[in-house]
């Protein structure tokens, strides 16, 4: 039987209000979390969620639809399934989304996102995306690397690869983490290979599964270096620096690192999928705090994944809560 009147209009409000979205959630007023602890000044400041809302405002039926069905209202981007790989340009957050699976553009001030597609490749898996300063995207997909110019044409970079998850652009080359290669390819932005460095072990110029890796101001690279527990550094081309981390649960030790993104002064920002937390290092390897801890509450996360920084903003891909979160790197950090 055909249910009419109040009936039905009491049915789509009750499925409405029950209905949760990103852009729809409320962030809490002041105090908001902090880091480190007080007494200490605070370096980090939780700011809230980014909202990923449609380009427009779905109609009130469209709103009933989408409740029902469990899908998006019409025009809308898909809802974060697993957010994984993130980069940042401006006012503009790239989401690689593996479960999506789906690669979206997000306007982190105004919350509003639309989908990248690649039209001759159907996305399978996307985890890892980055940007070049000419606009172009390059999107980790499988076993192959995609660029997609800013006129959305797409292609598929001509280099042997078995399954990046890391991406960073550095003085006008493309460095791929190839986790199992053991090894870190260097891409033109063109595509070309230009050379690889790294073999599988856990001494100098020896990886064990790189998963991700971040560009650091004066010519610098920070790679996750995730079964040895550690950051390497090295120098644009390739030349060992260093290395910090140890496998462990106590300040600075690792459990299971996943991204890296450094900020304006070379500090880096290391999420931890093990201990539910981002760490954070100076540009030299130093540890100095840790932010965050499990759960879905404000600056709480599970699995945080990719990492990425834009001016004086750190976003995090919260995988299991199916979020981004916003934090403040404060004025002074060091």
């Amino acid at each position: 039987m055909r249910r009419s009147g109040p009936g039905a209009a009491a049915l789509a409000l009750a499925l409405l209000s029950g209905c949760a979205h990103a852009a729809a959630r409320p962030i809490p007023e002041a105090p908001r979390p902090a880091w480190p602890a007080p007494p200490a000044a605070a370096r980090l400041r939780w700011e809230g969620w980014v909202a990923t809302r449609p380009l427009r405002e779905p109609s009130w039926w469209e709103r009933v639809l989408g409740a029902v069905t469990g899908t998006e209202p019409g025009g809308a981007a898909p809802v974060l399934r697993r957010p994984f790989g993130l980069a940042a340009e401006g006012d503009t957050l790239l989401v690689a989304d593996p479960d999506g699976p789906s690669v979206l553009s997000v306007n982190w001030q105004s919350g509003t996102s639309s989908e990248i597609p690649c039209p001759s490749h159907p996305w399978e898996a996307p985890i890892a995306v980055a940007q070049d300063a000419s606009g172009n995207r390059y999107v980790a997909d499988g076993p192959a690397v995609f660029r997609i110019t800013p006129e959305g044409e797409c292609r598929k970079l001509p280099v042997a690869l078995q399954r990046p998850t890391g991406l960073a652009v550095a003085a006008s080359r493309l460095y791929v983490a190839d986790p199992p290669a053991h090894a870190v390819v260097v891409l033109s932005l063109e595509g070309r290979e230009l050379f690889r460095f790294g073999r599988r072990g856990e001494g100098e110029g020896e990886f064990n599964f790189p998963t991700g890796i971040a560009a650091q101001p004066g010519g610098t690279l920070a790679v996750v270096d995730a079964l040895n527990f550690r950051i390497v550094r090295v120098t644009l081309e390739g030349s060992w620096l260093g290395s910090f981390g140890e496998a462990g649960d106590e300040e600075g030790q690792f459990g299971r690192p996943k991204g890296v993104a450094a900020d304006g002064r070379g500090n880096l920002y290391v999420s931890d999928a093990q201990w539910d937390v981002v760490l954070v290092f100076d540009r030299e390897g130093r540890f100095q705090y840790a932010a965050g801890e499990e759960g879905d509450g404000p600056g709480e996360l599970r699995f945080p994944a990719g990492l990425a920084v834009s001016g004086d903003r750190l976003f995090v891909a919260d995988a299991l809560n199916r979020r981004l979160q916003q934090f403040q790197i404060v004025e002074g950090h060091s």
